[in-house]
């Protein structure tokens, strides 16, 4: 791609990533989104048909950064789930951190639509490795709809209930590793995993890999 036109398209995402500070997704429009970068509404859609295709784009993004700086760390789990569920504790602790982050994941689990679109980033993140492809498109996106409908529903209103990220990120992963058919045991397994494994996931070097990979974030 060339140099101009990523540039457009980290500015078009920062915009997104500021308007969704402010206002709910559902009142930000492509139109606002075009006049705020400096372009015609025709233009930002060559780059981006619907307004959902911006939210796709950098929930990929937030997946890729979250899966490179466990890399980093030196994860080596063979079971893909011991990824998703390292990845729910840190990326939670992390939107603890900044205010921003917690918008844009509120905004985001807060529609359906956009909901939907959660799940199709991490069924292809899933699906992007070996181990991934073993289990049945459909089969992922049923587990994974029946366990983020409850538990970001907890994550909005956990003030209230008096919870927080560390109750939800277990009861998220039982939850779609029990519809797999996982065992308790192995479920069990992966939970003390990613327990032990938090410990060493410094969550302000994380955010700042998010940083330094991705510029939209800045």
């Amino acid at each position: 791609m060339a140099p101009r036109n990523e540039e457009r398209r980290t500015k078009i995402l920062s915009i997104v990533y500021s308007l969704l500070e402010e206002a709910p997704y559902d009142k930000i429009s492509l139109s606002g989104i075009a006049n705020a970068a400096g372009i015609n509404k025709s233009l930002l859609q060559r780059y981006y048909p619907q307004k959902v295709d911006l939210i796709r784009e950098m929930l990929s993004a937030l997946l890729d950064a979250s899966s490179g700086y466990m890399d980093e760390l030196g994860f080596s789990g063979d079971d893909p789930f011991q990824k998703i569920s390292d990845f729910n504790m840190l990326f939670f602790a992390a939107t603890d951190r900044t205010f921003r982050l917690k918008q844009f994941l509120l905004t985001t689990i807060s529609s359906p639509e956009l909901l939907d679109a959660w799940i199709e980033a991490i069924c292809s993140w899933l699906r992007r490795s070996e181990d991934g492809r073993k289990y049945r498109l459909l089969d992922l996106r049923c587990a994974l709809t029946f366990a983020m409908g409850g538990s970001m529903h907890l994550y909005q209103h956990q003030d209230e209930l008096g919870i927080d990220y560390r109750f939800i990120c277990p009861h998220h992963i039982r939850a779609i590793l029990e519809f797999l058919g996982y065992s308790n045991e192995k479920i069990d397994g992966i939970i003390r995993n990613t327990d032990e494994w938090i410990v060493d996931a410094d969550v302000d070097r994380f955010l700042d890999y998010c940083r330094e990979h991705i510029d939209w974030v800045n």
